[in-house]
């Protein structure tokens, strides 16, 4: 079941790789009668290996220089699916602010060839940047199948389902669908043709939620890419939940499937994108993960998700907020806080709720510093154990999560 209207509940949740950018997977070979294909092993056609190096040189330069006919010239017209996804691929990233763009030969010790019908398989790593968003470029490992056609080699793939389960590929909306793209400030969201329609709505909701988080985190920049799409491949990937109780994930895209981070970036369900009354709360909740980024890592979860909703309710005055979190929590006792990720699995509801009230009445009472603080603490602290969380915030505040829960409920209910 959704999370309640009132205060739909967001999720930061950190994958072990990147969303990347990269092509779709390649269609099904066309059946029997298609143009004559080399019959010679992959392992041993070392001409078709050149000529396969040489198409990869030719789609980076026509990328680069942004010329579509040379790109899908690269392209088997006979994979007709892969043709199509390749030229909305192109077009999407066309309308991206692209930098950095690359195709280099990737790790072939790592790729098990086992082609012996004239395809050739290479492993092909795709940079790209976002300018202006990424602080680094963003690397993507692909599969490309290459084949002989009508004398020429051409591409017939571009994706391995295994090698991308193994690295744990997530497609980003541009290999998805067509995108429509938006731009303010230091705003960058991507829309599809089944949520464009709110888009002039999303990103005035998206500069009033920026506002907002800026003046939590006045060291923060505000750049940020937002995905606003129907396909909820990432959220259904990234969310502890069921994609029906999730309203949105923030997460970090890395720069290689072993870090660096080249930036955080959220997406949202698509039906926040249209939901005038819950659009503001989500975004100011997710723009929370964002801003902390690599700060709140290291957090427990109560305290991660505590601190956003604390921001995103932040717009509603103080005795208004208590008098909600006493109705929502209703006869809800004091507990140890969850830091693991059992927070969205046992009763997702209460343990938003309750987080958020906590970190409402520590930062009301004793100050935002002291929020922040707990969670710079636990940046740096050495913790082997979840169980070691509660030493932490006793030595922090004085108090252990149940304390703390109790002293909350108590504070609330007497509003």
């Amino acid at each position: 079941m959704r999370a309640p209207r009132a205060w739909l509940a967001c999720l930061l949740l950190v994958p072990t790789l990147a969303c990347e950018a990269g092509g779709q997977p390649a269609a099904d070979s066309p059946a029997d009668g298609g143009p004559a294909r080399s019959a010679a092993p992959a392992a041993t056609d070392e001409t078709l290996r050149a000529e396969a190096l040489a198409l990869v040189d030719e789609r980076e330069r026509a990328l680069a220089e942004g010329d579509r006919e040379a790109f899908l010239a690269t392209v088997d017209p006979d994979e007709l699916t892969f043709s199509a996804t390749q030229a909305r691929w192109f077009d999407n990233l066309a309308r991206l602010p692209v930098g950095d763009v690359s195709f280099e030969l990737g790790d072939e010790d790592a790729l098990a060839d086992d082609f012996d019908d004239g395809e050739l398989r290479l492993p092909v790593d795709f940079t790209m940047r976002l300018r202006g968003f990424d602080s680094r470029p963003v690397t993507d490992k692909m599969v490309w199948t290459f084949v002989h056609s009508d004398d020429h080699v051409l591409l017939a793939g571009d994706r391995d389902e295994q090698v991308d389960l193994v690295n744990g590929w997530i497609p980003a909306p541009w290999d998805l669908a067509h995108i429509e793209v938006r731009r303010s400030g230091g705003i960058l969201a991507v829309f599809d043709e089944d949520t464009s329609e709110h888009a002039s709505y999303v990103m005035s909701d998206l500069a009033n939620a920026t506002a907002v988080v800026r003046r939590h985190f006045p060291d923060w920049p505000g750049r940020y890419v937002a995905y606003g799409t129907s396909d909820t491949t990432a959220i259904a990937e990234m969310s502890g939940m069921s994609v029906d109780q999730t309203a949105g994930v923030a997460f970090p895209v890395l720069a290689r499937p072993d870090g660096p981070v080249a930036a955080y970036r959220f997406a949202v369900n698509p039906t926040v994108v249209g939901d005038v009354l819950a659009r503001g709360l989500v975004f100011r909740h997710e723009l929370a993960h964002v801003a902390l980024g690599p700060t709140d890592d290291r957090s427990p979860v109560w305290l991660m998700e505590g601190v956003a909703e604390y921001v995103a309710r932040s717009t509603v005055p103080v005795d208004e907020r208590r008098r909600i979190a006493a109705h929502q929590l209703g006869t809800a006792s004091a507990r140890t806080l969850e830091p693991t990720r059992s927070f969205y699995r046992d009763d997702p509801t209460l343990s938003y709720n309750l987080a958020a009230v906590v970190c409402d009445y520590v930062a009301t009472t004793r100050g935002e510093a002291a929020l922040w603080d707990l969670v710079r603490t636990f940046r740096t602290a050495r913790i082997f154990s979840w169980s070691q969380t509660e030493g932490v915030v006793r030595r922090e505040l004085g108090l252990s999560t149940t304390e703390l829960s109790a002293q909350a409920l108590a504070w609330a209910r007497a509003a």
